[in-house]
């Protein structure tokens, strides 16, 4: 359930944080029931009396040519919508475009300043939940890669781990927030147990397990619960995903660990599912042969899952628990790395 006095702090944020100015045009794809559409584009754009465009949908393929349509001089984005617009083939025109800063919630460092550089923009890195917690990087401060830091005087992080003991700088702990001045609250509906869990000791749990530098910027690692491991090692998808979109047949790409073949308890093989671009047809040795020429030999994925379309929630979150429920080492649609060594 969230409070009223949330637009007040959408107002702050705009401020603060997004610094639009009357002659911006911002754009969205996101759907007006996520918080990121309502907090950077919907209520600023009220509040401050300026243009926005919406879709009913994200599109990565029309994104820059609505852009040019209607003026957009900014757009929001999800760190998955970031990795297709990327994966797109490369026009000449690419940075031809009036959009100068790009706001993102999880943009693959791997991908973040070439990015930039292709499309001629600048990336505005942020992190938020519903819920609360709130950080930023402005364009050009602070490492690549990092979320930002929270606002002075009105938001406190620590890092701890699962005694709530706070960790020091570059190891990966819970993200926990409170505000500096009023109360840390959350209410679900009809959990009275599970809103006093969420705030226990006055601090909201994220559940997003990070690590800051010796400078105080924050780096998002994964979401308690979901890391991936294998031979011991904490794999990151998204430089799996950042190497296969290079090639020039994939449109879109989401890698996820199913239990291990080989029994070890806590490990996962590696499945890369991929979307097609229209008209490509599956090579599975040319993509190996790309994931051995740049990749470690832990991060090559054990198995190629072909769909026709990456399934997404609403707020374009790709859904790994549909495509891990549609997969089988058997199936028509799925290439074993061992056929292809």
């Amino acid at each position: 359930m969230v409070r009223n006095n949330r637009l007040g702090v959408f107002n702050i944020m705009t401020k603060l944080c997004w610094k639009y100015s009357k002659t911006d045009c911002l754009y969205t794809g996101l759907s007006l029931t996520h918080g990121n559409a309502q907090a950077v584009t919907f209520f600023p754009a009220l509040s401050m009396g300026i243009k926005a465009v919406f879709s009913p949908r994200f599109t990565k393929s029309r994104i820059w040519g609505i852009c040019r349509k209607y003026g957009c001089t900014t757009f929001s984005l999800l760190g998955g919508m970031m990795a297709g617009i990327y994966n797109e083939p490369e026009k000449q025109d690419d940075s031809d475009n009036p959009v100068k800063i790009v706001l993102s919630a999880g943009t693959p460092g791997s991908i973040w300043e070439a990015f930039e550089k292709r499309f001629g923009v600048k990336i505005l890195e942020w992190y938020g939940a519903v819920e609360g917690g709130f950080a930023f990087k402005p364009p050009g401060q602070g490492p690549i890669g990092s979320f930002g830091k929270p606002i002075p005087g009105i938001m406190e992080f620590k890092v701890v781990d699962e005694n709530d003991n706070e960790v020091p700088p570059t190891k990966t702990g819970e993200l926990i927030s409170r505000m500096v001045r009023g109360e840390t609250k959350v209410d679900y509906l009809d959990l009275p147990q599970a809103s006093a869990e969420k705030t226990r000791g006055g601090w909201l749990r994220s559940g997003d397990m990070v690590h800051r530098d010796e400078n105080g910027w924050y780096f998002f690692d994964y979401r308690k619960g979901s890391e991936l491991r294998r031979a011991g090692e904490f794999i990151q998808p998204d430089c799996i995903e950042a190497v296969l979109g290079k090639h020039p047949d994939v449109s879109e790409v989401c890698v996820y660990g199913v239990p291990a073949a080989s029994g070890a308890p806590g490990e996962s093989d590696l499945v890369a599912a991929i979307g097609l671009l229209e008209g490509a047809t599956i090579d599975p040795m040319s993509i190996y042969k790309l994931c051995k020429r740049e990749l470690e030999p832990n991060y090559v994925p054990s198995y190629l899952q072909i769909v026709s379309e990456i399934p997404k929630s609403i707020s374009e979150k790709a859904l790994d628990r549909v495509l891990r429920s549609e997969f089988s080492p058997d199936a028509q649609n799925v290439y074993s790395y061992d056929d292809y060594r």
